[in-house]
């Protein structure tokens, strides 16, 4: 009864290893289709990572072109906003620069007219302007000096000019001629006009020498002549 019911197995080798070239062949196809799936899939990335990578460049190449077009906006405009503001400067420079010379003008104007029609003023010489100016260095001064002849201008007046500088030298009063305050030009002037009469030049002071006071004689020379003048102004600080 018992010897019945047993079976005997039999392995077969050739059975073994068709199983087992089952297997491998199932391995294999499996391993080709997870790599070609996967190399598809991964061009497929590719390409979509290429396709992305060239937008975003595209977008980079046109942020940059328009923040060039930005760039050179603001160079141009604070080119036009220098332009003007020079301008404006060129425009007030001008407009100051034209008042001053009005006002020349009109000073000149004015001195003019007072030669032409001196009113109620004495005839004869007449000191219209003296003035001295701080010059290039220390001790150095510009005079200006303007003579006028009025209501006799039928004819000259001549003379000479006496100029002299009042100070402290050394702590003493002294009275320094001409002569003793110019380098070069004239050390002695003569005047010789009909109207009016410019005179200009430079005084030099010495190194200890406080001046004070500038005088400006006129001396007539010549009979006919009409009397001198003579006018002092305090030193300029």
């Amino acid at each position: 009864m018992e010897s019945s019911q047993r079976r005997i197995l039999v392995y077969s080798p050739r059975t073994l290893w068709l199983v087992l070239g089952v297997l491998v062949g199932l391995a294999l196809l499996g391993a080709s289709l997870a790599f070609n799936f996967g190399k598809q899939f991964a061009g497929e990335e590719l390409v979509r990572l290429e396709a992305q990578r060239d937008r975003l460049e595209a977008q980079i190449e046109t942020l940059e072109q328009h923040n060039r077009e930005l760039r050179e906006h603001v160079v141009v405009l604070q080119k036009s906003s220098e332009i003007d503001r020079l301008a404006n400067l060129e425009v007030r420079n001008s407009y100051a620069d034209l008042q001053n010379e009005l006002l020349e003008l009109r000073r000149e104007l004015e001195f003019y007219r007072g030669i032409v029609s001196p009113g109620n003023a004495k005839a004869g010489l007449r000191i219209q302007r003296f003035e001295l100016v701080p010059g290039n260095g220390a001790g150095h001064f510009d005079y200006n000096l303007t003579l006028t002849q009025l209501k006799r201008n039928d004819r000259y007046a001549r003379g000479s000019i006496l100029i002299e500088v009042e100070g402290l030298q050394d702590g003493k009063p002294v009275t320094l001629p001409l002569s003793a305050l110019v380098t070069d030009g004239a050390a002695t002037l003569k005047y010789k006009f009909r109207y009016f009469q410019h005179f200009s030049g430079e005084l030099v002071l010495p190194d200890n020498f406080r001046p004070q006071r500038a005088s400006v004689r006129l001396r007539p020379r010549g009979k006919g002549q009409p009397a001198g003048v003579d006018t002092t102004i305090d030193w300029p600080v």
